[in-house]
């Protein structure tokens, strides 16, 4: 906590934050209402796998993108 750069640790505790509060947010949408829900990331990123590191590099660390979708 508290480190501003980008690493495995980071993204980790951003994801962990995320799913703390994820079921919370579906449920209160889908109280009232059926909702599409359709979750994906813009982009990965290369944590020294093959030796690179960063965005903008075509690697399938950085181009294949998690997306889930379902009717709630």
């Amino acid at each position: 906590m508290g480190d501003s750069r980008d690493s495995i640790c980071s993204q980790k505790a951003a994801l962990s934050y995320a799913d703390t509060h994820l079921g919370r947010l579906i449920d209160t949408l889908t109280r009232d209402r059926r909702w599409l829900i359709i979750m994906c990331a813009d982009h990965g990123d290369a944590f020294g796998e093959g030796g690179y590191w960063g965005r903008g590099i075509v690697r399938p660390e950085v181009t294949s993108v998690p997306f889930a979708a379902w009717l709630s």
